[in-house]
C-alpha cells in the first residue's frame, strides 16, 4: 500500500503531536521529584520541540486549507 504525502504528513504530524504530549506529561512527573520541583531545571528539549510541533501543524493546515481553494 502507497500512502499518498497528504496523508504521511497527517500521520506523522498526529504521531509527533502524541509524542509531544507524553514526553511533556512525564517531563512533568521528573521536575516534581527535583529540589525544588525543578526551578533550577533549563528545559533545552523545549526548542527542539515545540518548533517541530509548530512547523509540522503549521504545514498540514496550509495542506488542508490548500484544497479549499
Amino acid at each position: 500500500m502507497i500512502l499518498k504525502p497528504k496523508i504521511l504528513l497527517y500521520i506523522i504530524t498526529l504521531c509527533v503531536l502524541v509524542a509531544a504530549v507524553v514526553w511533556e506529561y512525564y517531563m512533568q512527573q521528573w521536575l516534581s521529584y527535583q529540589p525544588e520541583d525543578g526551578a533550577n531545571v533549563l528545559r533545552v528539549d523545549l526548542f527542539v520541540i515545540w518548533p517541530v510541533v509548530l512547523t509540522l501543524v503549521g504545514v498540514s493546515l496550509f495542506r488542508i486549507l490548500e484544497n479549499r481553494k
